[in-house]
């Protein structure tokens, strides 16, 4: 027999005619309805909220310590890309904000950004912070084998080549500022964040950085204690690394004016955001995440403890409130875009700063509510100072200081080729 979709209706109706059933609800005590509502809704967050993880590392296949020894620099960028598009988007970028931060502690670091004037000057230093975290994203979240990902890792090489012939950067200051990309968001994951990493994940950061550090042609021997005999995951790895890098900051992070003048450019970016009359308090939030020898070596006061009692109760309750009561992300959180298949320009859909380089002055990015909200506040929107934000895009040939724009093009092809033919996307034990 074949019912058909009014038939249903009608029968529906007969046996729970719409008045009847508003009275049904309407006699029921609200409590009834709203606690165990409640509690089916925290136990769907609760369900769903690890589901990715599980899936993710069921998908991979890495189900103990064991089978990490095989893990390749491609899985390892899924795993990554992951925690930065879909887990943990907002303190994965504030790990890796704070961990360059956290860099400019070690005087010859300091001494260099000041030489070149690229951190420190109000203009330069724009493009300079806005670069490297474009940099970074480049070979982060496009996967290994693809020509963004080899041409990030080749540009940021070319940039730093001039400075590694001339000695003004060391093999120990490379070393360490691999160090904090490593350590700083698994880090940021366990303090602050809904759950800390599990072993996959940060097995996944040892064995990514691992290989960009070989591909920049960073020196192990003679720093990690292993080095010789070799790691046999990443884990191994990148505790070895944690290791090196606390015996690296006792020696190399001290009280030091050189270190104080990046860190005066540095903290107006962090608080650019807020309203001038909370600017001193959030400037103190900030500090309190920095750590006691960072702060040192900044010369920076210890914060206020009222700073540092909000800071610590907001991210407790947001840990609470995202570990039970809120769903996962819908959507992937995207920051750059595809090329433009008739320039081969790149721009991004969010900036990593605070102004809006390479972003295009579309309808919603120029005149959205977003927009009106900076202009309103005083900032710059996409479409503004054209010469300066660049909407039009990038090539990777444009990322780096203004003097050094358009250089380097045959270096860094030679050294992408090098790259690609050093097998850099299998596994680096």
């Amino acid at each position: 027999m074949n019912f058909s979709l009014p038939d249903i209706r009608a029968a529906a109706v007969t046996i729970m005619p719409p008045q009847q059933f508003s009275d049904i609800l309407s006699s029921v005590p609200w409590k009834q309805l709203v606690i165990p509502a409640g509690l089916l809704y925290i136990g769907l967050c609760r369900a769903l909220r690890y589901r990715r993880e599980h899936g993710l590392r069921k998908k991979l296949g890495y189900p103990d310590r064991a089978s990490l020894a095989r893990m390749t620099v491609v899985d390892a960028q899924q795993i990554i890309k992951f925690m930065t598009s879909w887990e943990m988007p907002l303190f994965q970028f504030l790990a890796l904000e704070f961990g360059l931060f956290k860099t400019y502690g070690v005087e010859s670091i300091s001494r260099l950004l000041l030489a070149t004037g690229n951190l420190t000057d109000p203009v330069r230093s724009l493009k300079r912070f806005e670069d490297t975290g474009l940099l970074i994203g480049e070979f982060v979240m496009n996967p290994p084998t693809s020509e963004r990902a080899v041409n990030g890792i080749a540009r940021m090489n070319f940039l730093h080549s001039k400075y590694i012939k001339e000695g003004t950067i060391s093999n120990a200051d490379l070393l360490y500022t691999l160090s904090v990309f490593i350590l700083e968001p698994p880090r940021f994951a366990r303090l602050y964040d809904f759950r800390p990493m599990n072993d996959m994940e940060y097995c996944a950061y040892g064995v990514f950085w691992k290989s960009v550090g070989d591909a920049m042609g960073i020196e192990y021997k003679g720093y990690l204690s292993h080095a010789e005999s070799g790691w046999r995951d990443g884990i191994e790895f990148a505790d070895d690394v944690a290791a090196w890098a606390k015996s690296y900051e006792v020696v190399a992070m001290k009280p030091s004016v050189i270190c104080a003048k990046p860190a005066k450019a540095l903290l107006p970016m962090i608080t650019y955001w807020m309203p001038w009359f909370a600017k001193p308090f959030a400037t103190e939030i900030a500090i309190s995440l920095l750590g006691e020898r960072v702060r040192d070596a900044f010369m920076l006061p210890e914060p206020d403890i009222a700073a540092v009692a909000l800071a610590y109760s907001l991210i407790t309750v947001r840990r609470f409130v995202l570990r039970y009561l809120t769903l996962p992300r819908f959507f992937e959180f995207k920051r750059l875009r595809d090329p433009d298949p008739k320039t081969g320009r790149m721009t991004q859909h969010v900036p990593y700063g605070n102004f809006p380089f390479y972003i295009q002055p579309t309808l919603w990015n120029r005149w959205g509510p977003v927009a009106w909200a900076i202009w309103l506040y005083g900032g710059k929107v996409p479409g503004d100072d054209p010469g300066e934000y660049m909407p039009q895009g990038y090539l990777f040939s444009d990322v780096g200081p203004k003097s050094r724009m358009g250089q380097g093009t045959d270096e860094a092809e030679a050294d992408a080729k090098r790259i690609k033919n050093s097998g850099w996307a299998g596994c680096p034990f």
